[in-house]
This record gives structure tokens, sequence and C-alpha cells, in this order.
């Protein structure tokens, strides 16, 4: 993919908007929403404070947001295809300075109706949507929503996925990159979800979906999921989500390999300094056709992160992944069974950009890496990245 022209396609949608955005406080991160009311339209006598209200209500203005990260990666196994190993598909590009996403949308949002479409560029979306036409590959978010009733919401179209803590973006991320079990289940969804959120304690989701991180859909079996979000208080958050439902996208003809998918995670703010996370991916899948029996894979992370002063910050990860089947990650010595480590350290010099840098290290039961040709257990990297959000 040309994600160079792309960028500067962005670029040219998004010049013309320049003065209006240098006027306006700083977007919010896509996943935040925010009504934004118009002035009132033109009468004989000024609006009164109601009349302006009513209107902000009824007509708000579509919000736009936008964000940039570059990267620079180098992999100490010096990979002979400039890539690093085929499971990790956000900043996976080897010594070379290059775009992980470059992200441009518009979101509206009125009492009634709610939606967000944005188009993306970059390595992510090149490895990641490898498997969608082409027409797709450019969609980061797609979808229109309703209000159904009180707190009840009914969306649907491509969305992010409801599955994990972390996103395609790394500014939103508490490490620089993505853990082994984030990058290999889904980013992105294609599908219908009923969301139930009266913004205190309890989240509820529904959703029906095409696949496992699937937009085109190449059978006739539908995927469900669920999500259930608990906040018992301000520093607490504990997620649970679900998915059942063919995990290949396989054609009817070759058979349905039933998938069941189960992530976990909690969050704890004890202080504005410091934030802990602890996540836990379990999965079976059947085995193919007539075979019978049940493969399974595991995953697990736990992040610490330590704000140091008002713009700097160090974030730890441990993780581990154990996938012996080789249902979602294929080596050359069959499956993982990897445990890696990272430590990064982040700087905001101004409020829209974010540095970072990472060092991160993976060290396999098996001789699943290779350096010079030469099978190896381990495998080590270094990232730096600048992330810029307009």
């Amino acid at each position: 993919m040309n994600y160079r022209f792309t960028l500067l396609a962005l670029v040219g949608l998004i010049w013309p908007l320049a003065p209006a955005l240098a006027q306006t406080a700083p977007p919010p991160a896509p996943t935040t929403t925010t009504t934004t009311g118009p002035p009132a339209a033109p009468t004989a006598t000024a609006a009164t404070p109601t009349a302006a209200a009513d209107t902000a209500t009824v007509d708000p203005k579509p919000v736009f947001f936008g964000y940039v990260g570059v990267y620079y990666g180098y992999d100490f196994n010096n990979p002979a295809g400039l890539t690093r190993p085929g499971f990790i598909y956000s900043e996976n590009l080897h010594n070379q300075i290059a775009i992980n996403i470059a992200m441009l949308g518009a979101r509206y949002t009125s009492q009634r109706l709610r939606g967000t479409f944005a188009i993306q560029t970059g390595t992510y979306p090149d490895a990641n949507y490898a498997a969608e036409p082409q027409i797709f590959k450019n969609i980061y978010e797609a979808w229109g929503g309703v209000r159904l009733a009180q707190y009840l919401w009914l969306d649907a179209g491509i969305f992010l996925s409801h599955i994990g803590l972390e996103g395609p973006i790394s500014r939103d991320d508490l490490t620089l990159t993505r853990s082994i079990m984030a990058d290999n289940s889904p980013y992105y969804e294609a599908g219908a979800k009923l969301t139930y959120d009266r913004g205190q304690k309890w989240l509820f989701s529904a959703l029906v979906l095409n696949g496992w991180q699937v937009i085109r859909d190449r059978n006739q079996n539908e995927a469900f999921g669920t999500q259930i979000q608990f906040r018992p208080s301000a520093k607490w958050l504990l997620n649970s989500s679900t998915f059942v439902g063919e995990g290949y996208n396989q054609p009817d003809s070759v058979g349905r390999q039933l998938r069941y998918f189960h992530d976990f995670y909690v969050t704890y703010d004890p202080s504005p300094k410091w934030k802990m996370v602890a996540a836990f991916d379990a999965g079976v899948q059947a085995h193919a056709r007539n075979a019978g029996g049940y493969d399974n894979w595991q995953g697990g992370a736990l992040i610490v992160r330590r704000r140091l002063w008002t713009r700097t910050g160090l974030v730890g990860r441990v993780e581990y992944f154990r996938d012996p089947a080789a249902v979602l990650v294929s080596t050359r010595a069959g499956g993982l069974n990897t445990v890696g480590y990272s430590l990064g350290f982040d700087f905001m010099p101004v409020p829209r950009v974010i540095l970072r840098a990472e060092g991160k290290q993976f060290v396999d039961r098996n001789e699943v890496f290779a350096l010079n040709k030469v099978p190896r257990r381990t495998n080590a990297a270094v990232t730096v990245l600048l992330g810029l959000t307009f």
C-alpha cells in the first residue's frame, strides 16, 4: 500500500480546516464523545438562551479529529525482510522510519443520533487488514447509531473492537507497542451492537458480528459477542468481553471451526502518579471438520506506569502468550510459548505531541526466532515514536 501518497491526500483534506481548528481547544481522543452546538440561525430578534440550547441539542456540529504516529524500530535479530516477527502488526518494520497510522475522521453526536467516519493509512492497516478487500483497508471507523431508549443505543457498521484494553493508536495505550495477545485479537469489527450505558458503574453490550476481525465475510456464519464493564469506584475498572463464532472466516464449503474466547482486564489508579493494569485472555477452537476435539491458547499481561513529572513517565510490562497448536500464531517451530518484557519512557513536550521510546525482549521455550538464519529463542528490539494529535 502506498501510504505516503494517502497521507498527502489526508493533509490536503485537513489543510482548509486548519484556521478553524487553530481557534478551538485540542480535539478529544477518538474514543471520546463530545457534543458541540452551532450558533443559532439568524432571526429578526435575538435568540433566547433557551432557543440556542434547543438548536444545539437538535443540530450539533460534527467534530473533526486526527492523529499521525511516526516510528523507527530496530530489531536486533536484523531480519532480512525488514519486518519484525509475523505475529507483530503494529510498529512492525525494521530499521526504517515509517508511519504506523495516520488517521483523519469526523464524529457526530446528538441526543438521538451518533456516528463516526474515519480513514487511515500506514503500516498498521497494511499489515492488519491484509485479508480485507482493498476498498476496506483504509477505513478506520464507519458506523452510525440511534438511541432506542434512555441509556440504550443501537450502533452498526465498522467500529473498534470490544475486546482488550490496547488499541491501534499508541497515544491511547499505556505502552508504545502492543502485547502479543493484543496484536492477535481483534482491533476492529463489523456488525451491530446494542449498548446499555448509564455512564455510572455498569455498561452492557451485546454484539452480532461478521466474524473474528472481519469486514467482508466469506461465509454465512455470524459471530456473537458481549461486553460488561463495572466501575466500583473512580480508581477501579473491571472489563469482561466474549466472542463466540467461526474463527478463520473460511468459506462454507470448507466447514466451520467454532472459536470461544474470553478477555478480562482490570485497571487500578491508586493515585494520579500510578496506573496498573492486569489482563488475561483465554480461547478454545474446534479442530477441523470431523477431527474432533479442541485447541486452546492463553495470554496475560501486567503493566505499571509511573508518572515522573508533569510531562514524563515510565512504563513497564511483563507478558506471556501460549499457543502450542498455532491457532493464532504460526512460527518456524509451531506455535508460541513466549514471555516478554518491555520498559518505556514517555515525554509530552506540548499537549498535542507525545514522544515515546521502548525496549522489548521476547524469550520463547523453542527456537521460533532467527538471527542471520540461525534459529534462536530470543528476540529484542527498540522502538521510538512521535505521535501528533490534531
